[in-house]
């Protein structure tokens, strides 16, 4: 086992602060020199290219939505449940109707952003019909008086959807063999409010 080593100058910086002439000038990284890293391409990349994603309108999902219910504050802002009365969808996969009985767990911050966490259910218009459990999440925002105003059924209608943002992930899963291809798929939205109505179209990732 070594013994101590009073002189060491690691020791020593951190003893009392104070390099001494024994420690090494670190290499110099500075912000230019990492972005540059990040940008520049490496041997690999340049000998197999890195494919670019690309997004394609794949689908169009409408909710109709019952009131609002608080739950109340908690520690990470306002906690409301939205429950689904029913919805409609259609796409290039399919088409067909949002079984009653989903909910949004909202999650809504002091300046009135919204955290959506939905779980819900469509069914097909095939015979016998398939099922597809869909998962959406994302965030609501903008200006404080644009959200106040798209939190009133009887307001929202009159606002803008360029005057706020409201994106989306969504996840699909199903086990039906006729839509499979369903589970391995990534599809980001873009939406709107529209009275007791939300109305979302959803580009998959390709």
């Amino acid at each position: 086992m070594k013994e101590h080593n009073p002189q060491n100058p690691i020791l020593e910086l951190a003893a009392n602060g104070t390099p001494t002439p024994a420690m090494k000038t670190p290499k110099k990284r500075d912000l230019d020199t990492m972005v540059n890293g990040f940008q520049g391409e490496s041997t690999g990349s340049r000998s197999f290219p890195i494919p670019k994603p690309s997004l394609e309108r794949d689908f169009q999902m409408c909710l109709q939505l019952n009131p609002n219910i608080a739950v109340g504050p908690g520690i990470w802002g306002q906690r409301n449940w939205v429950s689904f009365i029913s919805g409609h969808w259609n796409g290039r996969f399919g088409r067909g109707t949002v079984v009653p009985g989903g909910q949004d767990k909202q999650l809504v911050a002091p300046d009135l952003s919204t955290h959506i966490d939905t779980n819900y259910l469509l069914q097909t218009h095939d015979h016998p019909p398939a099922y597809i459990a869909v998962r959406t999440e994302g965030w609501r925002v903008g200006p404080r008086e644009i959200l106040e105003k798209l939190n009133d059924p009887a307001q929202s209608d009159e606002v803008d959807p360029k005057s706020y943002s409201f994106r989306l992930y969504i996840h699909m899963e199903t086990g039906d063999q006729r839509y499979l291809h369903l589970n391995t798929g990534m599809w980001i939205g873009s939406g709107i409010r529209r009275g007791t109505e939300v109305i979302y179209d959803a580009y998959r990732v390709l």
